[in-house]
């Protein structure tokens, strides 16, 4: 199984929530085109979040994937849209200190992590998927597969338009 983060949108130029949301930028696509040699071509069946950047960067690397909803970014509820500096200090403070707390009124990162891996973790094990699956994924998708937990999300380095491999995940 391997991962590919969705290329850069504007918004993540900006450290604006909800940025997956919105559609890839030049600089975006081009990260994303020069991925293309890296990704299997044959056998590989590839599934993409929802999120119009992420849908957009699997459409860059090849015409052939599927939607999976159970995909989506975490839910950051009132703050779509929103820039760090104009959210309450306290609030802010609280969600990046505690993985349970939900001041934006979406998804806890405790919840989403665990939604994300527990979803992840079931993709093949039905055994209807055979071959290479690859995920196209939100930066915050990413992170939840690749940080040590979620008190440790935020410590997840993951790079718009970069591939990973299955070997630096997390269960």
């Amino acid at each position: 199984m391997f991962l590919i983060v969705a290329g850069r949108t504007a918004p993540n130029r900006a450290v604006c929530f909800g940025g997956e949301l919105r559609p890839l930028d030049a600089r975006g696509i081009a990260d994303v085109a020069a991925l293309r040699t890296a990704v299997p071509s044959e056998g590989a069946g590839v599934r993409a979040g929802p999120e119009a950047s992420v849908r957009q960067t699997a459409g860059v690397l090849g015409p052939s994937f599927d939607v999976d909803p159970a995909l989506a970014t975490l839910d950051v509820g009132a703050w779509r849209g929103l820039r760090p500096d104009e959210i309450r200090g306290p609030d802010l403070g609280l969600w990046f200190a505690d993985p349970d707390a939900t001041p934006h009124g979406g998804e806890s990162i405790r919840a989403f992590v665990s939604r994300i891996r527990r979803h992840v973790g079931a993709i093949g094990a039905d055994g209807r998927v055979s071959g290479d699956v690859g995920l196209v994924v939100a930066k915050p998708v990413a992170q939840a597969l690749l940080c040590d937990g979620p008190d440790r999300f935020f410590r997840a380095d993951v790079r718009p338009g970069s591939m990973v491999g299955s070997e630096n995940w997390r269960n």
